[in-house]
């Protein structure tokens, strides 16, 4: 079950950051839903055309709405792997939302899960321009996953 707490702020200029945290809030939902369906078309729809991506840090990190299908969707439903989200807590504040995410999956037929902090941004259009996944990568399943230590064309250093 999700608990979404609602925290309002002020910008510099006196008014309300609500409706910020709220499209970040929306983002994270929409992410989860159109996750779970299945529906990779309407989900790369969130995405901003240069998002930045790092799941987890220090593995994968790239920039692109590309990058997002191949690394991100492409690489957790695959013959031997699916996921499933489950939001346990979303915390939104101003254009972002912390979210503590359990990941409930298959690897080869094994069911394993693994739970992420990812800090998720949007932009002032609503889009996902920032995604970032936090997660130890377990050494029983990690071969099975894929994980590497990559950067894409569009790396966020350059």
């Amino acid at each position: 079950m999700e608990n979404v707490n609602t925290a309002e702020s002020t910008s510099g200029s006196g008014r309300t950051t609500a409706d910020d945290a709220a499209a970040a809030r929306a983002a994270v939902r929409e992410h989860v839903r159109r996750w779970n369906a299945r529906d990779k078309a309407t989900w790369l729809e969130l995405f901003a055309d240069d998002v930045a991506y790092e799941d987890p840090p220090g593995t994968v990190a790239a920039r692109g709405r590309e990058v997002m299908s191949t690394q991100a969707w492409d690489a957790s439903f695959t013959d031997t792997k699916t996921w499933r989200l489950e939001p346990l807590l979303v915390i939104a504040c101003g254009r972002e939302a912390q979210v503590h995410m359990r990941n409930h999956g298959s690897v080869r037929g094994v069911p394993v899960w693994l739970d992420s902090l990812e800090l998720w941004r949007v932009d002032s259009a609503g889009l996902v321009d920032s995604v970032r996944a936090f997660w130890e990568i377990p050494t029983e399943i990690a071969a099975d996953l894929g994980a590497t230590h990559w950067e894409g064309e569009r790396s966020l250093d350059g």
